[in-house]
This record gives C-alpha cells, sequence and structure tokens, in this order.
C-alpha cells in the first residue's frame, strides 16, 4: 500500500507541468541572483560637500571621501542652503560641511581643544542606509586626521581586530544560509498547502476516502516526495555556492540533513494541516502566505531575535525557522554540532510532532 501511495505521490508530482521546472530553476536563483539582490553593503551614496575653508586640507579630505568608493560626490559648493535643497528634493544622501579654520586646526595654529570645524548631515529616510553613511563619513575624516597627524586614537594605543567566522564579513556568505532556510520554507509550506486542496476540487480525493488507506500513511506519503525535492534543493545550493563562491561548509553536512528534515516535516505537516482546513486553493495560498510572512519576519533571518521587544520575543519560541536559521547558521559558518544545537534540534522536533499529529487528526475521510 505505501509503495502505491508514493507512487501516485511522485507521479503527481512530477506531472504537474510547472513545479519540475521550479525545483530545478529555484537554486541557482538562490545562489546566482539573490545575493546580488538582496545586497547588504551600502555603495554609491550621494554627497554634496559645503566646502567653505577652501584650502589644500579641505581638498585632500574631500578626495579621501572620492577615493573610499562608497560616495559619488554630486556637488561641490560653499552654498549650505543649496546642499539643503538637494537633499530636500532626495538627489543626495548626505552632506559634509567644512567650515573656515579646518586648515588651521590641521596645521595646529588653533587650540587643539576647539572642536573639529567638520559637520555631517545625513538624510535618515531609509535609517539603515543613512546609518551606514553616517559611519563611513566619520571614518573618512577620523582616518584623514589620523593620517595628517601621524597619531592613532586613543594616545597611540594600537587595537587589533579579530574577525571571527567570516573574518572578510562578506555579506553573501551570511545570506546564503539564510535563502536556503527561505527556499526551504516556502518550497515544503506551500507545495503540501495546495496539495490536498487540488484533490479535493478535482474530486480525487474521494477515491482515497473510500480505501482502506489509513490516515497516517496518507499524511506521511503526502510528506515524503517534499523531502526528496528539499534535499535536493539544499544541496544543490550548496554545491552551487561552493563552485560559484568558493564558500565550504564549515560543520558536518550530516547535521545539516538532520536539521532539514525536521524542518521539511514541520513545514509539510503545517501544509498539509492548513489544507486540511481549507476548501479551495486561493484560501489555502492565503493562509500559508500569511503564515510563511510571519515566520520569515520573526525568524532572526533579517533582524536579530535579539533585538525584538519581549514579547515578540516570547512568540518566536513557537516559530520554527527561527531554530532552523540559528542551527543552519551555526554549523554552515561556525562549524557547529549537534551538542552545540541541541536546543534548537529539540524545539524544532517538538514543533514537528504536534503539527504532524494535528494533520494526522484533523484529515477527515467522511464529511
Amino acid at each position: 500500500m505505501w509503495k502505491y501511495l508514493l507512487k501516485k505521490e511522485f507521479k503527481q508530482f512530477l506531472r504537474d507541468p510547472g513545479m519540475p521546472r521550479m525545483t530545478l530553476m529555484f537554486p541557482f536563483l538562490i545562489i546566482l541572483v539573490f545575493p546580488f539582490a538582496a545586497n547588504m553593503e551600502v555603495r554609491n551614496l550621494k554627497l554634496a560637500i559645503v566646502d567653505n575653508d577652501r584650502s589644500n586640507q579641505s581638498g585632500m579630505l574631500m578626495e579621501k571621501c572620492a577615493a573610499s568608493g562608497y560616495f559619488e560626490i554630486v556637488s561641490v559648493s560653499d552654498s549650505p542652503s543649496n546642499a539643503q535643497k538637494m537633499m530636500d528634493d532626495g538627489r543626495i544622501d548626505a552632506i559634509l560641511t567644512i567650515n573656515s579654520g579646518f586648515s588651521r586646526q590641521i596645521e595646529g595654529e588653533s587650540p587643539t581643544t576647539d572642536p573639529l570645524p567638520v559637520g555631517i548631515k545625513v538624510n535618515t529616510v531609509n535609517g539603515t542606509r543613512g546609518s551606514i553613511g553616517s559611519q563611513y563619513l566619520n571614518a573618512c575624516v577620523s582616518n584623514y586626521m589620523m593620517s595628517i597627524k601621524n597619531t592613532s586614537p586613543g594616545n597611540n594605543v594600537k587595537i587589533s581586530e579579530n574577525y571571527l567566522f567570516n573574518p572578510f564579513q562578506d555579506y553573501k556568505l551570511f545570506m546564503i544560509p539564510a535563502l536556503i532556510v527561505i527556499a526551504i520554507t516556502m518550497m515544503c509550506g506551500f507545495l503540501p498547502a495546495l496539495n490536498i486542496v487540488s484533490e479535493k476540487e478535482k474530486g480525487t480525493i474521494e477515491q482515497i476516502n473510500v480505501s482502506p488507506v489509513s490516515k497516517l500513511a496518507f499524511i506521511v506519503c503526502k510528506m515524503i516526495p517534499y523531502v526528496v525535492v528539499a534535499y535536493f534543493m539544499v544541496f544543490s545550493c550548496m554545491l552551487l555556492a561552493r563552485i560559484v563562491f568558493g564558500y565550504g561548509c564549515a560543520g558536518s553536512l550530516l547535521d545539516i540533513c538532520i536539521f532539514t528534515l525536521a524542518h521539511i516535516i514541520v513545514m509539510a505537516s503545517f501544509g498539509l494541516l492548513v489544507s486540511n482546513y481549507s476548501e479551495n486553493a486561493q484560501q489555502a495560498m492565503f493562509i500559508i502566505w500569511f503564515f510563511s510572512m510571519v515566520f520569515m519576519l520573526m525568524s532572526g533571518i533579517f533582524t536579530p531575535v535579539e533585538s525584538m521587544p519581549g514579547w515578540a520575543k516570547v512568540i518566536t519560541y513557537a516559530n520554527p525557522l527561527r531554530y532552523y536559521a540559528d542551527a543552519m547558521r551555526g554549523i554552515v559558518l561556525k562549524g557547529c554540532t549537534l551538542a552545540d544545537t541541541w536546543f534548537d534540534l529539540c524545539c524544532l522536533s517538538g514543533i514537528g510532532i504536534i503539527t504532524t499529529a494535528w494533520a494526522v487528526l484533523s484529515y477527515k475521510k467522511t464529511n
């Protein structure tokens, strides 16, 4: 019976004109398109400079900003009002004001207790872009001052920085595990949600309902094809990341398989649960889309869970993506083992048991 049920599910999946193609194309989109589209770096900030000093030192500071590669100098003038108007119109992202007296302080003609006559204004309509742009400008000014005076902060105290796990601070290395998590969530959530509902609409579910197939066998056989699809996507994405970017996995692939299986069970059973309660495909799509968006936004993939308010942190404990994303990043970037991620595995397995049991019990063979 299990053999024929599985044969039916795989045939049903392969006969769909779009699903096999989507499964093959998704890893390429995840690795070759999304890391560049979801760029975490801020570059090409449009900068206006108000230079009231008109000295060699102010010119060298402007060259320092231009050479950093982060700024595109749009305007250089001595009119603060014109620069402010450009910012109001959205044509620039930041204003660097160099007041008169800048060169005198650089040359030591002004008291060192006087504040540096440099001002920074940043457009923070986009808060992330504005705050990072402000840090870049501050760094440019500080580096220029240090190079001119040949000093370092803290009375020549040298600070040594050591970046662990992602030494080059490459955002793509940080994002790829998260993108794999999103892909598995969408594929194993949406497709099962449409599975039973599509059979209801076609009327083929009645043939299963009048057969002696148990509810447990029916639900488990519905989930197995998505296990195969998800493993194909995970290993395809990791292979492409290795070939294209040279990224390897610091941890064990077996650990990734274990966590992926636990997450597949959670999302596939949740999708089937939604399908059990839905009357048509449109209703199932809206429900699974709503929950998937909540899961992704509150999982720590985009913003750290630690920065969320207390009530939101409590909600994340019921979010399976929180545990899967945390484990995937730990295994891929840090080389964590099951001994390090046992809490995530226990929570993910517990949620999977609950959703699978609920999916089995909620499926009714009779009206």
